[in-house]
């Protein structure tokens, strides 16, 4: 693994947890933000995507680093970030709800505007006809599709596009366009294409600056994108926009990030504790942490085991996650394992509640606050 090992628990805090819980880790959570803020040259170019730290404690690191633009998913993750953000005392929070909003999700959005007015409130749209559903006062940004063909219109439709800037009149905000797409094992191939679909949204930025529609802000890259991002020349030098990058998986790094960016200075910082439950067969150690506990990519990628490299993921069920011992002594039962995650954005989202430890002292309990989605409203 590229990123260091978390610090050691303390001993007599062992003995205290039940399993399975999530650890996270402050210390190493605050180093993962300015390592990020090294490579962006400050907060000015990065609006992290919030879906990922789900906790109060974590997104007031943010706000304590100089952080003020957020990406979120889901109104609970604006109403929360936006309640920390005003207890942190943070000037000019601003908050992008990256979610195509419909129905009610846009009146709830409002509310929130209403409910913390010291922050800017901005959605997306990618049609005439969703600026208009769009409550006063919310700002938009047209969601432009780089090739993904999730969401968005695409970044070639440069008169539909203006229409959308016309309609938002002066809440018009800049352009949206996120490349999850782009994770490519050769990291040069990787850039390549990344930077090729970015050659087109410096175009699209032109054209509406010269119909004087200019995006004030341009909106790339998740964390795999993110570092080819920012070496793009056409988008660092944009006249009259600023070009921001949201990853959001950094702040606490997992496997899948160490394969998409082996050179990123990142540590684990959320980790899943668990105790041996069971020792099938002759080679297998079975562990209380299953699908409900900790979420993978896929049987190789569902968790590696700190101290414990000879165990291999081999699968999982809700309750139980079961490891193939390839050489060396299997742990006994009841031993505690501390697993890193493969995918930790669900995994943290899985977590009621979380343990908050400063380099593996622990320091308190905290509510996962952010986590799921309401229901009603």
């Amino acid at each position: 693994m590229a990123a260091p090992f978390p610090a050691p628990l303390d001993p007599d805090l062992e003995g205290r947890i039940l399993t399975p819980a999530l650890l996270v880790d402050l210390g190493a959570a605050r180093r993962n933000i300015e390592a990020v803020l090294r490579l962006t040259a400050g907060p000015a170019r990065w609006r992290p995507h919030v879906k990922t730290a789900k906790i109060p404690e974590v997104l007031a690191l943010y706000a304590r680093a100089g952080v003020r633009r957020f990406k979120c998913a889901t109104a609970r993750e604006a109403d929360v970030l936006a309640g920390v953000l005003e207890a942190e005392s943070t000037p000019s929070g601003d908050v992008l709800l990256a979610h195509h909003l419909h129905g009610r999700g846009l009146d709830r959005l409002a509310e929130l505007a209403t409910r913390w007015p010291g922050v800017t409130f901005s959605t997306l749209a990618e049609s005439v006809e969703q600026v208009a559903e769009i409550p006063p006062g919310i700002g938009v940004f047209v969601d432009v599709d780089l090739g993904m063909a999730r969401t968005g219109i695409d970044v070639n439709a440069g008169d539909e596009i203006r229409a959308i800037a016309r309609a938002a009149g002066d809440r018009f905000r800049g352009l949206h366009a996120y490349d999850g797409h782009r994770y490519e094992a050769d990291l040069a191939e990787r850039a390549r294409l990344i930077h090729a679909s970015y050659d087109e949204l410096v175009s699209l930025a032109a054209a509406l600056r010269q119909a004087g529609l200019c995006p004030a802000e341009v909106i790339t890259a998740g964390t795999p994108a993110f570092p080819a991002a920012l070496k793009h020349i056409g988008l660092a030098t944009l006249p009259g926009s600023v070009h921001r990058v949201s990853p959001g998986t950094v702040v606490y790094h997992d496997l899948r990030s160490v394969e998409q960016l082996p050179d990123l200075e990142a540590e684990f910082a959320a980790t899943v504790l668990t105790r041996v439950a069971s020792l099938p067969g002759r080679d297998r150690v079975t562990c209380d942490a299953g699908s409900k506990a900790i979420e993978g990519t896929g049987p190789d990628r569902i968790a590696e085991v700190i101290d414990h490299p000879h165990l291999k993921a081999a699968g999982q069920s809700e309750e139980h996650t079961v490891f193939v011992a390839e050489g060396g002594q299997r742990p006994a039962r009841g031993a505690l394992l501390r697993l890193i995650p493969g995918h930790v954005c669900p995994t943290v989202n899985l977590a009621t509640h979380a343990l908050l430890l400063e380099d593996g002292r622990l320091i308190g309990r905290a509510e996962v606050a952010a986590r799921g989605h309401e229901a009603l409203a």
